[in-house]
């Protein structure tokens, strides 16, 4: 019966151990998030956005704050005063009238209209101008804040595909080992070759721990940007080398879709209001009154409620005034200078990024090759090591050219998918897009990695 109690629960350890295995294999595995997870996650998150958001609600609030200064103004006030010695006449037909009582109350509510105000007009619109300002910015905020978050994802899918090429490569390194110290217990290899075998391998751990420390590092960067924590890179696309549609076609959207243009285009007009401002000081501004008053020191009136209209016509100039008209005049001049340069520096910038696409794509081409061509080199040394035609010094040599070639492989193909990216940045374009009005098919750099 024990025996038999034995074997149950043996075969029910075997169960569990089974199912646990099945679950573990039907788990499905954890990938890399798309970068569209890192990019929302890092514009709602990231201090630099929220900032940008912060001062456009800044700026609107202004703007309110300005816009009450040419609107009616309502202001109420009470007041009460003891008057040490009372005034009041006895007159005949009439009987005694209070003028000034001994404790005094009255109470003021008044009305401010302004009505012709020009200056403060100008100052309104630019300050609508400073909110669109704002709005600019934030986009150009978050155009950076994108291309960081790119560099960023684009690195750590990166540096998983190059620790795994660390680990190929430190175990083909120690399957080399291997056959060096059978070799060599057979009598029929050196000890220089078991020496320069052992180096190899730790010059391979010395790769898998540099690949390690920079998959740690663009891990933390990622997570920092974007506040969201990234899983494992499980794999690396190589990129479809599809030609890019000609500069000029990304040069007419940059022009429509960079926030760097509004963000300047706002500045000029904003200068502008600024002097158109400081111009109309020059100008009188005309306002209205009026109060209504209650009080118990009636006065020879009699009444306890009275009202006044007056308009105010206000004129000021001095020196000052020339100055600063002078000042925002050169203000504007040296925006519209500099917004000149900003226009050129991002036709600059759409040229560069194209032109440095079209040379990754050279690259990645020839980096490709170059790792076929090593990785043939490497497996034909190693056969010719195994018949004792080659030396182990070769095959240490080609082992490293073929880790060598792989690695520059990864390189090009992280360097072209990034310069991908900043292209259509740097126009403006959503990262998965090509100008509309291009026939060459748009390659999806933001999404081939899961």
């Amino acid at each position: 019966m024990k025996s038999r109690g034995r074997h149950r629960g043996l075969a029910g350890a075997v169960g569990v151990a089974l199912l646990v295995g099945i679950v573990l294999r039907t788990r499905p595995a954890l990938a890399l998030q798309p970068l569209a997870t890192f990019i929302d996650n890092a514009t709602g998150h990231n201090p630099d956005a929220q900032v940008a958001d912060a001062t456009l609600r800044q700026r609107a609030a202004q703007a309110d704050v300005q816009l009450s200064r040419l609107l009616p103004s309502f202001n109420a006030r009470g007041v009460l005063t003891h008057n040490q010695y009372p005034a009041i006449a006895t007159l005949p037909n009439i009987g005694t009238l209070t003028i000034i009582p001994e404790n005094q109350l009255d109470a003021f509510l008044s009305l401010d209209v302004p009505l012709v105000d020009l200056a403060q007009f100008a100052r309104y619109d630019a300050q609508k101008i400073q909110v669109e300002l704002a709005e600019a910015n934030r986009g150009l905020t978050r155009r950076q804040l994108e291309e960081r978050v790119v560099r960023s994802y684009y690195t750590l899918a990166a540096t998983a595909a190059l620790g795994r090429s660390a680990d190929k490569n430190l175990d083909v390194a120690q399957k080399n080992l291997d056959v060096v110290k059978t070799r060599l217990a057979a009598g029929v290899a050196a000890d220089l070759d078991l020496a320069r075998a052992i180096a190899n391998v730790e010059g391979a751990r010395q790769d898998v721990a540099d690949a390690e420390l920079s998959r740690v590092l663009a891990h933390r960067s990622l997570e920092t940007l974007s506040r969201v924590a990234p899983e494992p890179a499980t794999t690396f696309a190589e990129d479809g080398l599809v030609e890019e549609a000609a500069v000029g076609q990304w040069l007419r959207r940059g022009h429509e879709n960079l926030p760097e243009l509004r963000v300047v285009e706002a500045q000029v007009r904003l200068e502008e209001a600024n002097a158109r401002a400081a111009q109309r000081a020059y100008l009188p501004t005309l306002s209205a009154q009026a109060q209504e008053r209650f009080t118990n020191a009636t006065g020879f009136t009699g009444r306890t409620a009275s009202y006044t209209l007056s308009a105010t016509l206000s004129y000021r100039f001095d020196l000052a005034t020339i100055a600063q008209n002078k000042v925002e005049q050169a203000s504007a001049d040296v925006t519209r200078a500099r917004a000149e340069g900003t226009r050129r520096g991002t036709e600059d910038a759409i040229v560069e990024a194209w032109q440095r696409v079209t040379t990754n794509l050279a690259k990645a081409r020839a980096a490709r090759a170059q790792v076929r061509a090593t990785a043939t080199a490497a497996r034909l040394t190693q056969d010719r090591y195994a018949t004792g035609v080659s030396t182990q010094l070769d095959v240490t040599q080609a082992q490293r050219d073929a880790f060598g070639a792989d690695v520059a492989r990864i390189q090009a193909d992280l360097a072209l998918a990034q310069s991908r990216a900043v292209l259509r940045l740097a126009s403006g374009e959503p990262l998965t897009s090509a100008p509309k009005d291009t026939t060459t098919p748009p390659t999806a750099p933001a999404r081939e990695h899961p």
